[in-house]
């Protein structure tokens, strides 16, 4: 119905824009592990970096409100690989295995059991096998923990820790996420990233997910299969927010000008 349409764009077109979050560049995250001080900032650090490489959303990695459809991954979800042969998470050097897979089992595009692999950066910080090399190590370490323990489980110490009382079980959730990405920004400034504390959430994890990959010259459709992402709605997280995303364009818009004048 055409008087339908234009009543819809009407609507569209009274709506507040859409505020996006920032892509998060990886000084971030190397600051966000640099400033944590307690075991739960240490996690939350640490499952940043990972998501960060698997171009994670926030339900499948942390505790969000609401029902959802995602699942979030668990132990049992998370692979290690040393060549082809698989490690256990029981391994010692689970650290130093050449890459990791995480199947998802249950999206929000109805795609089940896609499975994603990454590989070892050799870097201490910034890479995707250490970091969840050390979350594996940390949940299976929890008391009473399976294989289908949740990455996001913590063990919070008691105020008066006893044998009989160790702590409390818990799962760290989005809004401890944004706290230890914004203190990280904060800490950084606004000088130097060109975006505030405000402007960045859990979201900004998954756009530096693939802000990255494009600005590394990863082809669009390996962005697509590595975030899982259907369509290439994943455009949108590619938003000229950093200097170098349109360096060198103004010259190749240039380049040819010769073909625009006559002869």
């Amino acid at each position: 119905s055409k008087l339908l349409y234009r009543q819809y764009r009407g609507y569209e077109n009274t709506d507040r824009p859409t505020k996006h979050e920032k892509a998060l560049t990886a000084p971030v995250f190397i600051r966000m592990w640099e400033l944590a001080d307690t075991l739960k900032e240490k996690h939350l650090a640490r499952l940043a970096i990972g998501a960060f490489y698997h171009a994670m959303r926030s339900c499948e990695y942390l505790k969000v409100p609401g029902e959802r459809r995602t699942k979030v991954i668990c132990l049992r979800n998370i692979r290690f690989f040393r060549g082809l042969r698989e490690l256990s998470h029981a391994d010692p050097d689970l650290p130093f295995a050449d890459a990791v897979s995480i199947t998802f089992t249950y999206q929000k595009t109805d795609v089940r059991d896609a499975t994603i692999t990454m590989y070892c950066t050799g870097q201490p910080i910034l890479c995707p096998v250490r970091a969840w090399a050390a979350i594996v190590q940390s949940v299976q370490n929890l008391p009473g923990a399976t294989e289908n323990t949740p990455v996001c489980s913590l063990l919070q110490p008691a105020p008066q820790p006893h044998p009989d009382n160790p702590g409390q079980f818990v799962q760290v959730s989005g809004k401890d996420m944004i706290t230890l990405i914004r203190k990280a920004v904060a800490d950084m400034g606004t000088g130097r990233l060109g975006f505030t504390p405000d402007d960045c959430g859990t979201h900004s994890i998954r756009s530096a997910a693939a802000m990255a990959m494009h600005m590394a010259g990863v082809p669009a459709y390996t962005i697509m299969l590595i975030g899982r992402w259907s369509s290439d709605a994943f455009l949108i997280y590619l938003r000229p927010q950093v200097m170098q995303f349109t360096q060198h364009v103004s010259k190749h818009m240039t380049q040819h000008s010769d073909l625009y004048t006559s002869p």
